[in-house]
């Protein structure tokens, strides 16, 4: 399953030091995120809507990326990968000083904001290196270096902050996602011409979600799907702290098996949007995904939150990899990073409310109802999705396949 079709030697390099950020990426990762919101809970005493600000880091940069996007159009793309990220990572060196909540809390936002605004640059890139018919493949073979990587980090993140305080640990790890970062510089794409950008606007990026009916209905159903992820996120550690008493431990126990199905995800996933398309695949990740709000409304023990950590595993890949794919899909190749984009921005748009609602939700309901919320609004991504795939299908037959 793993053997390596022929492709060039450009993609071979890309994909060796893609591999290699990847995987070096995903220890310091897997270290770091799984314990966030844990510490501030339980170390910290962080409030409900404290965690919540965790859950929405991530969407305060994406608010900015289509200006972004629009902005590196005819730029080289690598450069607003790396900065970005060097500059998020060297954020956790600030955790010494992290000794309140709001302070702990204010150094992981800025850190996931700043992080977030590689996301167009890197759509681009990975277009441009990897060739479409193997993209899907390729990409999956990343994601599982990557969270493999995550596996190790996650015990290894589980076995020192047992031994010693986050406020040191963590900006190790940030050292360890430097040198993530500077593998990913030396991936090798083509350089974009050279030409000026015309000036940035907002509403560019929004013509993207008017004129393109596909990509409309399918970033729709991503939307609903990620709300409800995003409204359970506070939700699940202050569940597994208050109600299940959960140990640091069994974090990165979760962790670990979250990585684990989340390789084998990556896998399939990668070769079914090579073979299906993006709608197709996220029909499915939403059937696999609905097993881990299910699992955690009857969950009355630690061990049986496994089966939730396996569903999230299997459908968080499929879902990155899918939207990945269809930033790639839907546009032509100067207009990659402004799908992606897009896409970002619209995470943003639910991603700075939906981890609020979730606590709002937590503290008027308790957290088992907002559980069953989070399956109705994936009831309806499921029906929006049911109608672009019927419409892609009528597209191939047609002879137009443009985001299949």
């Amino acid at each position: 399953m793993l053997r390596l079709p022929a492709v060039a030697n450009p993609v071979r390099r890309a994909l060796k030091w893609d591999s290699i950020s990847a995987g070096v990426g995903g220890l310091s990762a897997g270290a770091l995120f799984p314990f966030l919101a844990v510490i501030a809970r339980r170390d910290l005493e962080a409030s409900s809507y404290l965690i919540a600000m965790l859950g929405a880091s991530w969407s305060v940069g994406n608010f900015f990326n289509p200006l972004i996007a629009h902005y590196i159009r005819r730029r080289p793309k690598l450069p607003y990968v790396i900065y970005p990220q060097i500059v998020s990572r060297a954020f956790f060196f600030l955790m010494p000083l992290a000794m309140t909540a709001p302070s702990f809390v204010g150094v992981c936002l800025f850190a996931a904001a700043i992080g977030a605004l590689s996301a167009p640059a890197y759509a681009a890139v990975i277009r441009d290196a990897y060739p479409v018919e193997r993209r899907g493949f390729l990409m999956g073979i990343v994601r599982v270096l990557f969270v493999g990587g995550s596996m190790v980090g996650a015990l290894l993140g589980g076995f020192l902050l047992a031994r010693a305080s986050y406020r040191w640990v963590f900006p190790g790890l940030a050292v360890v996602g430097i040198l993530a970062v500077a593998a990913f510089s030396r991936i090798g794409v083509p350089a974009a011409p050279g030409a000026p950008p015309a000036r940035a606007r907002v509403w560019d990026a929004f013509r993207l979600l008017a004129s393109d009916r596909l990509f409309r209905l399918y970033a729709a159903g991503f939307f609903l799907w990620g709300l409800g992820n995003l409204m359970m996120g506070p939700v699940i550690p202050i569940f597994q702290v208050d109600v299940l008493n959960i140990s640091t431990q069994w974090v990165g126990y979760l962790a670990t098996t979250t990585s684990a199905m989340g390789m084998v995800g990556f896998l399939y996933w990668g070769r079914a949007l090579d073979r299906w398309g993006p709608f197709r695949v996220l029909l499915r990740v939403l059937g696999v995904a609905a097993l881990a709000p299910a699992t955690y409304y009857f969950a009355q023990n630690v061990p049986v939150l496994l089966i939730a950590a396996a569903a999230q595993g299997l459908a968080m890949a499929g879902g990155e990899l899918g939207y990945l794919n269809a930033a790639m899909r839907f546009g032509e190749r100067d207009m990659a990073a402004s799908y992606a984009g897009m896409f970002a921005f619209l995470q943003a748009l639910r991603g700075i409310p939906g981890p609020f609602i979730g606590a709002a939700l937590n503290e008027a309901l308790g957290p088992r109802p907002v559980f069953l919320i989070a399956l109705a609004l994936w009831a309806v991504s499921a029906g929006i999705l049911f109608v672009g795939w019927r419409l892609v299908r009528a597209a191939e037959g047609a002879g137009e396949v443009k985001g299949a």
